[in-house]
């Protein structure tokens, strides 16, 4: 009976080892974030690329990071809501039409801060810039301009 009793509390502590140890994330890799390059975002045209192509220029959207729509509207109007009329046509249909219209985020490899804007709507890219701050040198960051 003793036996049984050992085996039992040797079966709970190892299946409790084992499972703290699954927990802990000890044999998962770090992940490193989806990157994209210059060139492939230099292929892409505003009105023109379909979003079936994305994934064959580089653009994986299940590894991008998707706006939601209060994520675009900070992304494309961070201060107010006042420069709507300066925004790129697209842009407005998009934030108008938010059901029907999708925007990504992809970091840029090898351009630490900058990132790639991809606004997608009716199947093809409606629109794309790069945003964020590029660093020139240690103590100096420069914003980047938004690019179509």
């Amino acid at each position: 009976m003793r036996l049984y009793g050992f085996i039992a509390a040797l079966v709970i502590v190892l299946g409790s080892a084992l499972g703290l140890l699954a927990r802990s994330g000890a044999s998962d890799a770090p992940q490193r974030p989806y990157l994209v390059t210059a060139h492939a975002y230099d292929r892409l045209q505003a009105g023109v690329t379909p979003a079936a192509q994305l994934p064959d220029l580089g653009f994986d959207l299940a590894q991008g990071a998707r706006l939601s729509y209060l994520a675009m509207v900070e992304q494309f109007m961070p201060d107010n809501s006042s420069g709507f009329d300066a925004l790129d046509p697209a842009v407005q249909d998009c934030l108008q039409t938010r059901d029907r219209c999708a925007g990504y985020v992809f970091a840029l490899a090898g351009r630490p801060g900058l990132r790639a804007v991809v606004v997608i709507q009716a199947g093809r890219v409606a629109y794309k810039s790069l945003t964020g701050e590029v660093r020139t040198s240690a103590a100096t960051p420069m914003r980047a301009p938004a690019q179509d």
